[in-house]
């Protein structure tokens, strides 16, 4: 998949949701390029379809037992539906790419 307005990727550890927030987050590490508040996220389904969503905020992150900060991704979801679909999406241990637009 090709994003002609790619700005970076970055590696998830884990992602979890708050429903009574409704609010979506990844945690993990920028591995190249750059990471900001309404850039978005998009998550590869197949070699023809992604999930994207706008990042809302961003967060350091220190994990006990780890000398390592990471970055939490906060996705703010307009309605339960997108946040069930981001949730599970199950995003763990794979890559994700950050783009300057995409659709919400």
């Amino acid at each position: 998949m090709n994003f002609k307005d790619k700005v970076g990727t970055f590696r998830v550890i884990s992602s979890f949701t708050i429903r009574r927030k409704k609010e979506f987050y990844l945690i993990g590490e920028l591995l190249e390029g750059s990471l900001n508040e309404n850039n978005y996220i998009n998550i590869i389904l197949n070699s023809s379809l992604a999930i994207s969503a706008k990042i809302s905020s961003l967060e350091n992150v220190d994990v006990a037992n780890d000398s390592k900060t990471y970055q939490l991704i906060i996705i703010e979801s307009l309605d339960d539906e997108m946040n069930d679909i981001l949730f599970h999406q199950n995003v763990e241990s794979e890559n994700v790419y950050i783009t300057l637009s995409g659709e919400e």
